[in-house]
């Protein structure tokens, strides 16, 4: 099953970068600290490609592969691994989200 997800591509050479708006921050300090916390969590014991960073107010699950050697099947390993992710992880996520 295909899960569709809404981000961006970027090109700057010599890498793509994929990004996607997952959430934002709660406005409250001590919960978007432990958001980070559970975010640096899935980072370093369930994502494959990419990873998740705060960009502004938002959370952001990106990657980026180089564009020299760059083939569909990476391309799409990558996608599916943000999109495995995502659904993998919304439970938890939402958990922080506003109320």
């Amino acid at each position: 099953k295909r899960v569709a997800i809404a981000g961006v591509l970027a090109m700057a050479p010599p890498v793509l970068v994929l990004r996607v708006r997952v959430m934002q921050l709660p406005s409250d300090s001590v919960r978007a600290g432990e958001l980070c916390r559970r975010l640096l969590e899935f980072n370093a014991r369930e994502l494959v490609h990419g990873s998740y960073g705060v960009e502004g107010d938002h959370v952001v699950l990106t990657d980026a592969l180089l564009l020299s050697d760059l083939d569909f099947s990476e391309f799409e390993a990558s996608v599916d691994s943000l999109a495995l992710a995502l659904a993998s992880h919304v439970g938890a996520l939402a958990a922080f989200g506003e109320r």
